[in-house]
């Protein structure tokens, strides 16, 4: 079978990249299947951790001349979408897919439109959820746009696609009721390490890039409250990003440089997970959350906002974890404190989380992608689907 990614790029070291850079080694390893990742420009690269998938940068490059203006950026994207259409369009009439996967945002638009010989699938990965861009969008103007984004996107265009993929049931639920195309398909672990936490350090971890989104900030002020009564509980935040230097002079204003330390980028993020007894997130917006998904891995539980997207799908309240609602800070210093006091309690979510996370073992999840393709494969070209 032969399997073709299309994605912006791979060097942002998002749970995106992570994720595609993960399934495409594993589908890569089945017999049978050649698998393509294609870039619509890649100026800097992760694409040494792509092991047997071939890639193929189209050397196209958006956004040079946003900085001149609206007028000209709209003219820009409208010219830069067509080439990258064009040159797109020719590098799949030469690898024959079978499949053909958007994990992107350049090519959502126009992919499923595109006509080829081989009759592929076109499938869509969403990675976030519906409302982000309207969630994160500043002042009624940024919101109106983001609204109508939405309608454009995932009212008229994604409806090309043969199949829409989402992470949890709660985001089917909650975006096209009733629609035959849309799958669940949830992340896999990428990287499963063995290690399993002791859960004896007095170290809550968490981890994300360094947005506003992921509201760090709300969990510094958060665990400000939480060391008032544990004063010898530390946190760990690991990842990178542009709100760094506004984490740190929080943390200096606060005093909580012997509490909170902002830890940086790691590869290894199950073994710095295992260094854990808790995990925390407070994150406005959630797709799936990998790191969530990591934490249950080395067996410690977590404590995380409600918030929309799929994470209630990973936590099972009051089993593996605890669901809090969304802004509730004192309600989540309560759960983190009965958790930091109890450690019965603790390694028992522990133990449960660690036996939820294995349904997302890779080889698992791979299986379920093989499955929807032959599946829709064969009913698109109107064939029996291969066992």
């Amino acid at each position: 079978m032969n399997i073709v990614y299309c994605i912006d790029a791979v060097y942002s070291l998002s749970g995106t990249d992570i994720v595609t850079i993960a399934k495409a080694n594993a589908l890569a390893e089945i017999p049978g299947n050649r698998v393509w990742v294609v870039t619509a420009g890649n100026p800097r690269s992760l694409m040494h951790r792509l092991k047997n998938v071939s890639v193929t940068d189209l050397g196209v490059r958006y956004y040079e001349h946003d900085h001149e203006g609206l007028v000209r950026a709209i003219i820009d994207l409208q010219k830069t979408r067509k080439l990258h259409k064009q040159k797109l369009t020719e590098f799949l009439e030469n690898v024959m897919p079978d499949i053909v996967i958007s994990s992107g945002v350049l090519t959502k638009i126009f992919l499923p439109t595109i006509k080829l010989s081989s009759n592929p699938v076109f499938i869509r990965e969403l990675h976030y959820d519906r409302h982000y861009n309207f969630n994160s969008a500043k002042g009624l103007i940024r919101k109106m746009i983001a609204l109508y984004g939405e309608w454009y996107d995932f009212h008229w265009k994604t409806r090309a696609y043969d199949r829409v993929a989402v992470l949890s049931e709660r985001e089917r639920s909650g975006m096209w009721k009733n629609w035959d195309k849309l799958v669940v398909m949830p992340n896999p672990i990428t990287h499963w390490t063995g290690l399993i936490s002791e859960g004896n350090a007095k170290l809550a971890v968490t981890a994300g890039r360094l947005v506003r989104m992921k509201n760090f900030s709300g969990l510094i002020n958060i665990w400000s409250k939480v060391v008032r009564r544990h004063p010898d509980w530390e946190l760990q935040i690991w990842g990178i990003g542009d709100a760094q230097k506004q984490l740190e002079q929080q943390i200096e204003e606060m005093g909580m440089g012997k509490h909170v330390h902002l830890m940086g980028y790691t590869t290894e993020m199950g073994e710095a997970m295992s260094q854990g007894s808790l995990m925390v997130l407070t994150s406005l917006s959630e797709s799936f959350s990998l790191v969530t998904l990591e934490a249950m891995s080395v067996g410690i539980p977590t404590v995380v906002y409600n918030c929309p997207g799929g994470i209630s799908y990973l936590v099972k309240d009051g089993e593996t974890g605890y669901l809090v609602p969304l802004h509730d800070e004192d309600a989540f210093v309560e759960r983190v404190c009965e958790l930091i006091e109890n450690e019965e309690l603790r390694k028992t979510m522990g133990s449960a989380a660690l036996k939820e996370s294995e349904k997302y073992k890779m080889d698992n999840i791979i299986q379920r992608w093989m499955t929807l393709f032959q599946e829709t494969l064969a009913e698109k070209r109107g064939e029996k689907p291969k066992t």
